[in-house]
């Protein structure tokens, strides 16, 4: 990726700083606030994406997905809010739709903005204790896998830092054993 992408792809953790104040996300009642999240290597704190479901865990809408910060600094309480402008050029979707909606399970699509090539796939289902679960999806290191999370390494250079790498990391579906890809600039 070119070091300009690189440098959108976090809103560069200046989103999460100018828009600490911002509100709460509208978690809804069946949620999974959390299905993979993006950390990076300048502090704790993370954005998470979330997908809205119905009462039969389910995706609700097209544009059931949704990305929230989840502030760790300064310590404690965790805090959560919504994206700031600058944050959707940096970790925005730019894709996202319903595959399949049957009685027994959700299967949704969706690409990042800033990794157009990592297609995501989202599957939802009801688990024994009633609640809603979910399993991201994508081939990571030519691998089916379940996506964990990604890890931004940051370059500090210059006024704004730009990003040197990202990891993205998730487990096998076949082996169980953790992968992680690098996507270099």
């Amino acid at each position: 990726m070119r070091r300009g992408t690189f440098a959108a792809l976090l809103g560069l953790s200046l989103g999460g700083v100018i828009d600490a104040r911002a509100s709460e996300p509208p978690f809804g009642r069946f949620d999974v606030q959390t299905v993979f999240y993006i950390s990076k290597s300048d502090d704790h704190n993370r954005v998470d994406y979330g997908i809205h479901l119905d009462e039969h865990c389910l995706p609700t809408q097209n544009e059931a997905v949704y990305f929230y910060w989840r502030e760790f600094e300064p310590p404690p309480p965790v805090r959560v809010h919504t994206p700031g402008m600058f944050d959707f050029v940096g970790y925005g979707i730019s894709e996202q739709k319903i595959l399949v909606r049957s009685p027994s399970v959700g299967v949704y699509f969706m690409k990042l903005r800033q990794l157009p090539r990592m297609a995501v796939r989202i599957i939802t289902t009801k688990g024994a204790d009633g609640r809603c679960t979910s399993q991201a999806r994508s081939t990571i290191n030519g691998k089916e896998s379940e996506l964990s999370f990604a890890f931004v390494k940051l370059d500090k250079g210059g006024i704004f830092p730009s990003v040197d790498y990202v990891d993205i990391h998730g487990k096998d579906l076949e082996t169980g054993l953790e992968v992680v890809e690098r996507v270099s600039k």
